[in-house]
């Protein structure tokens, strides 16, 4: 969809809600009877991606669809804040921001919508029931194990939101024995970070908690005036798994996050000077975040037949703030329960074969409320609720050790909108013989209309469309990766194309904007080129580029480039250890030029944002075993950029701190 609309402002969050608190000390409740989530499969010569099927981890190299992974110790090292500055170096991926920390975040892969991508924590589907898709502003990048981001059309193992691709996020595991974290950090623009773990784990049962608070004064998202927008983010989790019995496995996992932003409005007061601008005033927005799980395992057959039962429940709640009053919000939750079974044998005297098989059927129930004044409009109030049932089939095929094959099929049954068949097809080839790998997927996607876009309401800025379709899309990519030098060079080229059918996008044409979905078909291809090199033991490269090539057209045939989504991105990050003690990091991330929409008086609907480079320099260093001081420096170059317009961005800013760990 092209529909995006920035969420205006909402008023300073003072305690977690009365419900957040109440379903967390329940589920603590029950964590400590049943035991604490397993520890997620890490192979460490070669890595394993969790999120390319719904039944087994599969290693990297075994996987058809286009994949990047960025561990733990790469965001560590990187001294990165939010996971949304980690995707930035993700080729294919395309981050924009509306202003200071706390602004919506959006993640567009290949050129397709901020809820085209679904994201996945600790198996918990994390996209705003309201909005479709998740804003990256409420994300902190402490305590993560590593991250996933597989490319292309998943919709036949995830359904909905996954046209475009996924992003799996596997938080930190518990580590034998009894251990504690502690990172502290402080820096510009008044910012403060205190983060922290505890695990503990032995033969049968595995557990960690962890929490972050921040906090940070910012700076004004308006280019007019001097009032500084700030933001806090407060976090909690906890994950445990337990073998109760050897054959039985229990899991759970609950996360809460409360966020307050300050920020700005655009002037849309007719006859004004800044007319479409951002300018100064009293504009917040706080959201609540409660995401719970609960998974149990049963292994027969030596754990050749696996059955599992899931529940995750998902509750978001979004004020916004004009003026000090009421303005808008919304409230939405998400019920997700299933049942699955997995089979995996070996036919060794048949092409030396591994199979498994993957049965899943699903239940996702949303509901969506307004919570604005009811002054405003009396029919936006009532509760929107819709349901749908999945069943998938999935298939993966090894042979002879080199040849990967991968089939899967849905069928979604809706209540409000027709069924869906979706499916996915994808391969990958090993040449062990000259270290190249080839690889390919199909498949088609399929997105609801968001409840925002049917059924949404801020006053003056946005209508709902209770008569949209979903949006469907066609997608396939191919690539080759070719290592060198005993895989101290390893260079992927991988070309891409997916057809989008009625697309929805933001319709301007009325008193008030609302949604439509487009009659004519929307185009996305490019080129993602990655190179990892290792000059030295001690020196590692990670280089990427995308070209992209995003297009709509609109009712009268004219065809124009997508907003925010460059047609160049580049990335570099380059490590070098010192010694066993000290690491130094340099990243530049480039941006090059994209559209973005203009809403002035008199001027073209859509104006041409300039490119920007952003570099980053970071280092740190072992004071001992348990003693880790570290600093950094953003945006060296000073850059004076906008991602959005009429936002402002950080100028250079500097930050440091320590990381302390005790235990085993």
């Amino acid at each position: 969809m092209s529909c995006s609309f920035e969420r205006d402002a909402t008023a300073r969050c003072t305690a977690i809600s009365k419900k957040l608190l109440f379903s967390s000390c329940a589920f603590f409740a029950v964590l400590a009877v049943t035991g604490p989530a397993s520890a997620q499969t890490v192979d460490l010569d070669g890595i394993v991606v969790q999120g390319d099927s719904r039944g087994t981890s599969v290693e990297a190299e075994k996987i058809g669809s286009a994949v990047t992974v960025i561990t733990g110790e790469e965001i560590r090292q990187r001294g990165i804040t939010y996971v949304s500055d980690a995707l930035r170096s993700v080729p294919g991926v395309a981050m924009s921001r509306s202003g200071p920390a706390g602004g919506l975040t959006q993640a567009r892969i290949r050129g397709a919508e901020g809820n085209h991508t679904l994201v996945i924590i600790d198996g918990i589907q994390m996209n705003d029931p309201a909005q479709g898709e998740f804003d990256f502003s409420t994300l902190l990048a402490d305590n993560i194990e590593r991250i996933e981001v597989l490319r292309g059309a998943q919709s036949a193992l995830w359904g909905s939101n996954a046209t475009a691709g996924v992003i799996n996020i596997v938080t930190r595991n518990a580590e034998p024995g009894a251990r504690v974290g502690i990172t502290a950090e402080g820096g510009s623009f008044g910012t403060k970070k205190l983060s922290g773990y505890a695990s503990a784990a032995n033969d049968w049962a595995r557990g960690i908690v962890s929490a972050t608070g921040f906090d940070t004064d910012g700076y004004n998202t308006s280019p007019f005036g001097r009032e500084k927008d700030g933001y806090e983010n407060r976090t909690i989790s906890f994950k445990g798994d337990a073998d109760v019995l050897p054959f039985l496995n229990i899991q759970g996992t609950i996360r809460g996050t409360r966020t307050f932003a300050e920020t700005d409005p655009q002037d849309f007061n007719w006859g004004s000077p800044t007319y479409g601008l951002v300018v100064d005033g009293d504009r917040t927005h706080n959201v609540e975040q409660l995401f719970a799980s609960t998974r149990a395992t049963l292994s027969t057959f030596e754990d050749h037949w696996k059955h599992s039962v899931f529940f995750n429940y998902t509750d978001y709640e979004t004020e916004r703030f004009a003026d000090q009053f009421a303005d808008s919000g919304d409230v939405g939750t998400r019920e997700h329960f299933g049942y699955q079974t997995t089979l995996q044998f070996d036919t060794p005297s048949i092409a030396n074969a591994r199979h498994t098989l993957i049965g899943l059927i699903e239940q996702n129930t949303e509901t969506y409320r307004n919570t604005g004044p009811i002054f405003w409009d009396p029919s936006q109030i009532p509760e929107q609720e819709r349901t749908l049932r999945g069943h998938v089939a999935e298939y993966r095929l090894e042979l002879f050790d080199s040849l990967f094959l991968t089939g899967a099929y849905r069928y979604d049954t809706n209540d409000t909108f027709e069924d869906a068949e979706t499916y996915r097809a994808t391969a990958a080839y090993l040449l062990r013989s000259t270290d190249t790998r080839f690889h390919a997927s199909y498949g088609k996607g399929v997105t609801n209309p968001t409840f925002s876009e049917q059924f949404g309401f801020i006053p003056g800025q946005w209508l709902g469309n209770p008569n949209l379709t979903p949006e469907e899309s066609i997608s396939w990519d191919a690539g080759i990766e070719q290592s060198f030098f005993n895989k101290a060079l390893i260079v992927d080229v991988t070309y891409f194309r997916a057809n989008l059918e009625n697309e929805i996008f933001a319709d301007y044409s009325g008193p008030i904007p609302t949604a439509g979905n487009r009659d004519q078909e929307s185009t996305r291809r490019g080129v993602e080129v990655t190179v990892t090199a290792r000059p030295t033991d001690n020196f590692d490269i990670i280089a990427t580029y995308t070209h992209l090539n995003s297009f709509e057209t609109d009712a009268t045939g004219l065809r124009f480039r997508e907003v925010r989504r460059p047609e160049h991105q580049a990335s570099v990050n380059a490590t070098y250890r010192f010694s066993d003690r000290a690491r130094a990091t340099v990243s530049a991330v480039y941006n090059g030029d994209f559209y973005d929409n203009d809403f002035r008086l008199g001027a073209p609907p859509r104006i041409l944002m300039d490119s920007y480079t952003l570099v980053t320099v970071a280092g740190e260093y072992d004071i001992s075993d348990n003693l880790t001081a570290f600093a950094r420096v953003e945006n060296l170059l000073d850059e004076d950029y906008q991602e959005v317009f009429g936002y402002e961005t950080a100028n250079i800013a500097a930050y440091a701190g320590i990381r302390m760990r005790f235990g085993d």
